[in-house]
């Protein structure tokens, strides 16, 4: 089974988040560099963007779909445009949840986080929520081979 490539993101940090006010600032002031809007363009770490959201609500509907879970909907088409709103964050927050609760975890995974969903530390919850339940997932197809077919039950070799 060829399972999807997704990334998640779960180590956003302080620092990243004060590179985004100084370069905001820097904006706002007319003395960000041309290398640093080309940086900004690409998207920073600190800020939650509209790539940022659309990675996550691809994950949230990839990793739905491949659990069979049953999810509410997800919107992967954000532009720079646009502007989500608390029911947009809750949705996320919701669908996280749903698959946390429906399906295997690793033990000590981590609670959903509370809203709003308003600090970095809340993102990085949320991506690692889905990282730890795509990897059980695949851990498990990865043993599939070993545990579903004779090659590794002994039959081929005449022990049993």
């Amino acid at each position: 089974m060829d399972l999807p490539k997704l990334e998640f993101v779960c180590d956003r940090t302080g620092r990243d988040v004060d590179y985004v006010i100084e370069l905001t600032r820097k904006y706002q002031n007319g003395t960000i560099t041309d290398n640093e809007k080309k940086e900004w363009m690409r998207g920073l770490k600190g800020a939650l963007n509209a790539s940022d959201l659309n990675r996550i609500e691809s994950n949230i509907a990839s990793i739905s779909s491949i659990l069979q879970v049953e999810i509410g909907s997800c919107q992967n088409n954000w532009s720079a445009r646009d502007k989500p709103h608390a029911e947009d964050y809750e949705r996320i927050r919701n669908n996280v949840k749903t698959i946390r609760d429906e399906w295997m975890q690793l033990p000590g995974i981590l609670p959903v986080p509370e809203r709003p969903l308003n600090t970095y530390q809340k993102w990085n919850d949320i991506e690692k929520i889905l990282s730890d339940i795509f990897l059980v997932y695949k851990n498990i197809i990865g043993n599939f081979y070993y545990c579903d077919t004779e090659v590794y039950a002994g039959e081929g070799i005449g022990v049993l």
